[in-house]
């Protein structure tokens, strides 16, 4: 058979096709730095300056707050602060709020008293923004890391654990 638009001698074989990817394998795939894709196989990593880290198991997100324990009520949020001077670098009792949809995570503001910052930008409260892997963001003074991690084979899928 020849190609009718370049004159090739093309062979009568079958055509091969593509294999398709399933969502495990997917995820595999390394991202790069800044991607918004927070795949199910991976850990959300918030990273305090001054040392300790929160993670979360890419698949048990859906929300939860970050801020500091109300010493009146002992209500603390599943991310509390008050253990790196939260009260005195501005940090209010419900600071912001993390939420997962599909893949992606969006911050928002809880109307706080400081303020969140995206990036050095002040987020306007009560509207989500994207979060993405090398994220900084800071609630009043206090400054968090963003990573996306690959999770290893022997990491449980609880969340909220610290380090």
């Amino acid at each position: 058979m020849i190609c009718t638009y370049c004159g090739i001698l093309v062979s009568r074989r079958e055509h091969a096709t593509t294999r398709s990817l399933n969502d495990t394998e997917l995820d595999d795939i390394v991202t790069r730095a800044g991607t918004a894709h927070l795949g199910a196989r991976r850990l959300l990593v918030l990273g305090v300056r001054d040392g300790q880290s929160f993670y979360f198991a890419a698949n048990e997100i859906t929300e939860f707050e970050i801020g500091r324990k109300d010493p009146a009520t002992g209500d603390a949020p599943l991310v509390d602060l008050a253990a790196f001077n939260g009260a005195g670098k501005g940090v209010s009792r419900r600071h912001a709020v993390i939420r997962r949809q599909d893949t992606v995570l969006k911050v928002s503001d809880l109307n706080s008293a400081n303020g969140t910052f995206l990036n050095g930008h002040r987020l306007v409260a009560h509207q989500d923004r994207i979060l993405r892997d090398d994220d900084e963001l800071r609630l009043g003074f206090l400054v968090i890391n963003v990573k996306f991690e690959q999770m290893s084979p022997g990491d449980s899928n609880g969340a909220a654990a610290s380090k």
